[in-house]
């Protein structure tokens, strides 16, 4: 029966038709057609994924570098008001200006022993970890003002030409041979600044992006 079918059918029936549907059963079709929506799906996906992060990363990027610009402009405040330090004699050396509190801050080694690193270590430390030590209330004041030259200053202006306190800058001197067995030296110093810019005028507000600058510097020649 079948045979007088395939005989009364049209020309090509039997060779194209029939061959066709022995080599693709059913159902290969739907399953060609979800494999291509998942790709698809899958291509869209990671497109919206790229397209989401992109502002995201280049808030980051923006917020590193003010951050950075925090922590240059720390460092030429700093720099020109230790000039002027020594140039008034308020300063004769370095020696009585270094960070050495919260205890320990400044020793990368306890007891000189090295190994017993100290955790409180300021490279042991995140800026923000820093921050905290040397404000332990928050309130925007330095505990140890006699032993920072700036803590927490706002140096640019906002459109109403007041100071924009979401960037701030801190500065104060390690005393780079403590720690060491070396004897110190008052004519030499290790400078910190530390950029912050926040996501709002307040002490307690989110902290967006920090950088730290080292900076080793020596008594200016007057």
């Amino acid at each position: 029966m079948l045979r007088n079918f395939l005989n009364k059918a049209k020309p090509g029936f039997t060779d194209y038709n029939l061959k066709t549907l022995l080599k693709y059963p059913k159902g290969s079709g739907l399953i060609a057609v979800i494999l291509v929506l998942a790709f698809m799906l899958t291509v869209g996906v990671a497109v919206l994924t790229v397209t989401s992060s992109g502002p995201k990363i280049s808030a980051t990027m923006r917020y590193q570098e003010e951050a950075f610009n925090a922590a240059e402009a720390g460092f030429d405040a700093a720099r020109i008001a230790i000039e002027d330090f020594f140039g008034s004699g308020q300063w004769s050396s370095f020696g009585e200006h270094y960070l050495t509190q919260p205890t320990g801050i400044d020793i990368p080694f306890l007891n000189g022993n090295l190994q017993t690193p100290n955790p409180l270590y300021f490279r042991r430390l995140t800026d923000e970890q820093i921050l905290n030590l040397l404000d332990s209330n928050h309130d925007g004041i330095c505990d140890y003002p006699d032993q920072v030259v700036f803590f927490e200053q706002p140096f640019v202006y906002d459109l109403n030409g007041k100071l924009d306190q979401r960037y701030r800058y801190t500065v104060f001197l390690i005393d780079d041979e403590a720690g060491t067995g070396q004897a110190a030296d008052p004519r030499d110093v290790l400078m910190v600044c530390i950029g912050v810019v926040r996501s709002g005028p307040r002490i307690t507000d989110r902290i967006l992006a920090t950088c730290r600058l080292e900076i080793e510097i020596e008594t200016p020649e007057l």
